[in-house]
């Protein structure tokens, strides 16, 4: 039988308010930007099982200020130091592991003081350690050293730190670590393997993305 017009109207001002629902919204709402990389939100996935060491280049420092032609390791008047936007970036990420639940075991640091800053702000704890502090020095026994900090860390439970500085990176590892740059490490037949970096900003755009995922 034909739906008289008083049905079909009222079919028709039904459908209308049902397509301006606060359902019908929510269905077609367009998921929130990401704002890691896939590849990154994967490197920080694989840091949550533990077993990989992180090499961080310390973060954000006062390039106004460069280190003198005498570097004092116990003076730090005598070295380029973090900035104030390096010192709340380094708290920032403490507070952005955490809630990330990344675990970290040992943190060692070149024993200038923008690395030591870097680590004990942005992990809690931090040992010094000559190797990662190596300008200039034989490039072989460098590397060696470098290499065998890795190979011993990556067999723990937690993750390893390592806070250095790019002119100790790069000639071993090759590439560029901006400033709060994290490389993670991992290893592969025994031999150190470069999984990835993570950017100085990428915990803080891991914490944005799982906020709006959780709206």
């Amino acid at each position: 039988m034909k739906p008289s017009l008083l049905t079909r109207l009222s079919l028709s001002f039904f459908l209308s308010i049902a397509a301006f629902s606060p359902l019908a919204a929510d269905e077609g709402k367009a998921p929130p930007p990401q704002h890691l990389k896939p590849a990154t939100k994967e490197l920080i996935e694989q840091l949550k099982t533990g077993g990989h060491v992180l090499i961080v280049r310390h973060e954000r420092t006062n390039a106004f200020i460069p280190d003198t032609k005498e570097v004092d390791l116990n003076n730090c008047a005598t070295q380029r130091n973090l900035s104030i936007a390096g010192h709340a970036n380094a708290v920032e990420n403490y507070r952005a592991l955490s809630f990330l639940q990344i675990p970290i075991g040992q943190v060692y640091a070149s024993p200038t003081c923008r690395t030591l800053e870097t680590a004990r702000l942005m992990f809690g704890s931090v040992e010094a350690h000559n190797a990662l502090y190596r300008y200039g020095q034989d490039s072989e026994q460098l590397s060696a050293d470098l290499k065998e900090l890795i190979r011993s860390n990556t067999k723990n439970a937690e993750n390893a730190v390592l806070v250095t500085h790019l002119g100790t990176y790069a000639p071993v590892f090759g590439g560029h670590l901006a400033e709060g740059d994290a490389a993670v490490f991992s290893l592969v037949n025994d031999r150190p393997q470069l999984q990835g970096v993570i950017p100085a900003n990428g915990w803080n755009d891991a914490i944005i993305d799982a906020v709006l995922a959780a709206q």
